[in-house]
């Protein structure tokens, strides 16, 4: 291998970028070059290991077992200089302009939303949340690669490259209309299950909500409709009979307006833990700390 005096250190930014992207496209994109400049870049890289790093698949490339080994003797290393460099930059959120970009549900969009209005109205910041897509891998890229800048998700695996903390743990009930026919004051299992339900679809494992945080198998249930938002499965159990399953934070909001009780589920389900989730690459990134710690410190508000 050549000596470091005679090594183009500008090609190690451009291999990890068509490593990540899997695409020279894409990694062009990314690093606001034209693609054959990365073409020209990894071609020269490749010359100066003396060994084949991409081979093309389809309208993409895969890296080779030499591009696997180079990209990890070269994460770690990068990492940490962006880490360094990061962290010689402190955000001042009064006077630095910055458009921050959060996945969030409409349970946490519904929490937040009003709360970070109020903070950032006299800061120089937009904190902007956005309905995070239905495919898991689409939002661990986008936080990868920093395309959004935080995400706060129920996700049941953290990938390595992706740091996250514990935001908040909710808890699911029975929803019904105030005036029920036949739900009054308790609700058992024989009558939950006797009932029609408007039944709530996760967009992303297109499972219903009971299923998914149930701790035992879940009996068939009558459906009386699906849904895949919270707000029109509220809005149709307050005019129907129907009865549904909500979670305790985003009923409080609208329970009232919709004139809808809840009652404790008749069998055991796990809470629902929201996590925020984050780059590693981010860890020490002034900016995207702040942003942590201000959607952190308005749901403990929320919370007392």
């Amino acid at each position: 291998m050549p000596q470091t005096k005679q090594f183009d250190l500008n090609l190690f930014p451009v291999f990890l970028a068509v490593y990540r992207c899997r695409s020279f496209s894409r990694a062009a994109e990314q690093l606001d070059l034209t693609q054959s400049s990365v073409s020209n870049a990894i071609n020269r890289l490749k010359k100066q290991v003396d060994e084949e790093l991409f081979n093309r698949v389809g309208r993409g490339v895969e890296p080779t077992a030499a591009g696997h080994d180079l990209y990890q003797q070269l994460e770690q290393h990068f990492n940490a200089i962006d880490g360094v460099v990061a962290g010689l930059e402190k955000f001042d959120p009064k006077i630095h302009q910055r458009e921050f970009y959060v996945y969030a549900n409409e349970v946490i969009m519904q929490l937040l939303q009003a709360p970070i209005d109020k903070l950032t109205a006299d800061l120089a910041v937009d904190i902007i949340f956005k309905e995070p897509p239905s495919n898991e891998e689409q939002l661990q890229s986008d936080l990868q690669f920093e395309r959004i800048d935080l995400a706060v998700d129920i996700m049941s695996q953290i990938p390595v490259a992706l740091n996250a903390a514990l935001l908040m743990r909710d808890k699911l009930v029975c929803v019904a209309r105030k005036d029920h026919p036949r739900i009054q004051d308790t609700l058992n299992v024989n009558a939950y299950f006797a009932e029609k339900h408007v039944i709530f679809k996760m967009r992303r494992s297109n499972l219903a909500i009971a299923e998914l945080y149930s701790e035992a198998v879940m009996p068939q249930r009558k459906t009386y409709s699906e849904q895949s938002s919270l707000l029109t499965m509220l809005a149709t159990a307050s005019k129907s009979d129907a009865i549904a399953i909500a979670s305790t934070h985003y009923l409080k909001e609208y329970a009232e307006l919709f004139n809808l009780t809840q009652y404790p589920l008749p069998f055991d389900t796990r809470p629902i833990e929201y996590h925020m989730i984050w780059s590693k690459k981010l860890q020490s990134n002034s900016a995207n700390a702040w942003l942590r710690e201000m959607i952190a410190l308005q749901m403990q508000a929320l919370e007392t």
